[in-house]
């Protein structure tokens, strides 16, 4: 064999080579996600099925007064329009109500077909989110899309072009991260109306990469 058919010969291996070590790196990463997500819903199922089993025939608050005093607090603390002190008073209050789970008015005590159980345990995931949602919008101090926080009425692409991500710390207090965005087609932009949104529109029709509103 001449030495330029070895080295062609050789090229394809390592090409091939290259290939089957990128696939096999793909499959150990799809392993891995499938082993994290295993045990994320291994940990939520028992995490569940300890909250279902700790409600008892109590008799505490209603789980839909709860429920409606949530509501309340989440519109008025964390509606479209929200600062630094409306926030602090919405985390307090959900505290507060958190507490009151631990003693709802349960009159059902039938383990099966329970709607009663049921509510109360979704009741409780409902102020999970809210607490997650009340977390992530303090530490974003930054104006973006639905979130607008009237003391930081300004976007921070620098601080803030990124996702957020709430994780339970182990004393129950939320803990926010973040993750790097994907800029695809439209960069970030200001979101603009009337005649401003007009302007912006003729830059994007004449092939300007200027959109005509957020879309991060």
């Amino acid at each position: 064999m001449r030495s330029v058919d070895l080295a062609l010969f050789a090229d394809e291996l390592a090409a091939r080579a290259a290939t089957l070590a990128a696939q096999l790196e793909r499959a150990r990463g799809r392993l891995r996600q499938a082993a994290i997500e295993r045990e994320a819903r291994r940990a939520l199922d028992e995490n569940s099925v300890a909250r279902l089993e700790s409600l008892g025939i109590l008799r505490g608050a209603e789980p839909a007064d709860v429920r409606a005093e949530m509501q309340k607090t989440m519109e008025a603390s964390a509606g479209i329009y929200r600062d630094r002190a409306s926030l602090a008073r919405g985390a307090g209050d959900l505290t507060q109500l958190r507490a009151r789970l631990a003693d709802l008015c349960i009159e059902d005590d039938s383990r099966t077909f329970n709607t009663e159980r049921v509510s109360a345990l979704e009741l409780g995931f409902m102020v999970d989110i809210a607490d997650t949602i009340i977390a992530a919008a303090a530490k974003r101090e930054e104006s973006r899309g639905a979130h607008q926080r009237t003391d930081f009425p300004k976007r921070d692409d620098v601080r803030f072009l990124s996702h957020s991500v709430v994780y339970r710390n182990p004393d129950g207090t939320p803990r926010v991260d973040y993750l790097p965005v994907t800029i695809t087609r439209w960069p970030p932009a200001e979101r603009v109306y009337g005649e401003a949104a007009a302007h912006a529109g003729s830059h994007q029709s004449a092939g300007s990469t200027l959109p005509a509103g957020e879309t991060v």
